[in-house]
């Protein structure tokens, strides 16, 4: 390469330079020669460029440049790289592993590897521990607090009492001034209650009295929209996942090194480490290569799967949740509250591993999934017909299928998934289009069984604790 050639003639001329330095005339001329001689190289190289560019007009050189970039980068967004996650105990978990047994399982590395796999198993125990609390919040102590799934309650208020979902969970038409959270409505609720329970000879004066007003819902539309933002939050550890299971399906299963000691060829290795002002460091090299079929199976099923398992479970956790809330402003605020879960992994990665984790894991090379040598051996006047042909003319059009956003509408298919399935386990649809609670029942027991209350799948038992009233 031209900077090369330029770098190894500064190294050269800055050797005879220094057995001149009692010469200033020997060192004028030696600068005067170091400086022609850049400027024909230069002027060379400038030549060598105008003759290449001068298989096409001027005007056309913008458009060889948009073929080149538009080729390499359609390529690189549609089939992508072979990665590994550089700052989670994930991509540690798979990476490590293969350094090690590529430089033939030396002690160091052994040990590394051990650590990595006792914090990604810190990771799993830390993350399905806090899925679980959540999901013991939401199917134990909701349930024991007498709160009803909230569905939608309270939705169409504005339009009330002509239209669908304007019955609370009392029974009674929602109004603006008789609609409360969840923690004031039973407030409210228990003080009349307990009124009538003292006076019982005044219960009917109470009730006429006493109006604890409705528990539901105070933006239809803002709920959805935080849920939006939830799921977008969410769905970049959903990439990485599917990111790894691609890695794990496409790269092959010879036993290739991740770990190589690469230098120029064009050099001795000193001369090279001085003109590159490179270490010994600099000169060793990871990156992703093959991996054998029995290491896949152990990525997939202890690393891959767990993964995803457990984004699925805060995916689900994070709707119910938000399905759940009444408030604007808590919508808001707890539509990324969740998120956090998703990043204990970077967390105990940047906390707990070595230098050397994150020495390696912040310089392994991607393998791409694409081939450029068309692109790098084409001439111009190729790459412009090329472009003419499949940007230009009547072939723009076709390319008009790149408008759709495909990332958008997976967000949104994953949002509507999602929230049907919220529907479909904790609400029932009335004749009139309304979508309310079904029957509130306790959960049969309080014993600890985390994988139940992650997923959602506790069981329950017994009579009924709220059921929707009959419309007055």
């Amino acid at each position: 390469r031209f900077s090369d050639v330029v770098a190894a003639m500064r190294f050269y001329d800055g050797r005879l330079q220094k057995g001149a330095d009692s010469h200033s005339h020997s060192r004028k001329s030696t600068s005067a020669g170091k400086d022609a001689s850049y400027t024909a190289l230069k002027e060379e190289e400038e030549g060598l460029e105008r003759k290449a560019a001068g298989s096409v007009p001027d005007e056309d050189l913008p458009k060889v440049a948009a073929s080149k970039a538009l080729s390499v980068l359609s390529k690189m967004e549609s089939e992508g790289y072979c990665c590994i996650e550089a700052d989670s105990v994930y991509g540690a978990a798979v990476a490590m592993p293969q350094i090690a047994r590529s430089c033939g399982w030396p002690g160091s590395l052994i040990a590394v590897v051990v650590r990595i796999y006792f914090f990604t198993l810190l990771n799993f125990l830390m993350q399905g521990f806090l899925l679980s609390m959540i999901g013991e919040e939401q199917l134990m102590m909701y349930p024991f607090a007498g709160q009803m799934h909230l569905c939608d309650f309270g939705a169409n208020i504005k339009e009330c009492p002509n239209a669908p979902n304007c019955k609370g969970p009392m029974g009674t038409t929602y109004s603006m001034p008789r609609l409360y959270s969840f923690p004031i409505w039973s407030t409210r609720v228990f003080v009349r209650d307990s009124l009538k329970a003292v006076f019982p000879d005044l219960a009917d004066q109470i009730d006429a009295k006493v109006d604890p007003g409705e528990y539901g819902l105070e933006s239809y539309h803002c709920r959805l929209a935080c849920i939006f933002i939830f799921m977008l939050a969410v769905v970049e550890d959903l990439k990485e996942s599917l990111g790894l299971g691609r890695t794990l399906w496409r790269l092959n299963n010879r036993t290739e090194p991740w770990i190589k000691y690469s230098l120029p060829q064009w050099a001795s290795k000193e001369e090279v480490k001085k003109i590159k002002d490179l270490t010994e460091l600099d000169c060793v090299k990871f990156q992703v290569a093959g991996i054998p079929t029995h290491w896949k199976a152990f990525y997939i099923f202890f690393v891959l799967l767990p993964k995803f398992a457990l984004w699925l479970a805060v995916a689900k956790s994070g709707v119910h949740y938000l399905m759940e809330t009444a408030g604007i402003v808590d919508l808001i605020v707890n539509s990324m509250a969740l998120t956090f879960v998703l990043e204990v992994d970077e967390m105990v990665f940047h906390r707990f591993t070595t230098a050397l984790t994150k020495h390696i894991m912040n310089n392994i090379e991607d393998l791409p999934n694409f081939d450029t040598t068309r692109e790098e051996t084409e001439t111009d006047q190729q790459a412009l017909e090329r472009f003419k042909a499949e940007e230009l003319g009547n072939a723009r059009w076709a390319k008009l299928r790149l408008c759709l956003p495909w990332r958008f509408l997976i967000v949104l298919l994953l949002e509507a998934l999602f929230v049907f399935h919220y529907y479909h386990v904790n609400c029932v649809k009335l004749e009139d289009g309304s979508w309310v609670s079904k029957e509130l029942r306790l959960p049969k027991d309080l014993a600890y069984r985390p994988v139940e209350l992650m997923f959602g799948l506790l069981s329950t038992d017994g009579d009924p604790v709220w059921s929707m009233p009959p419309s007055e």
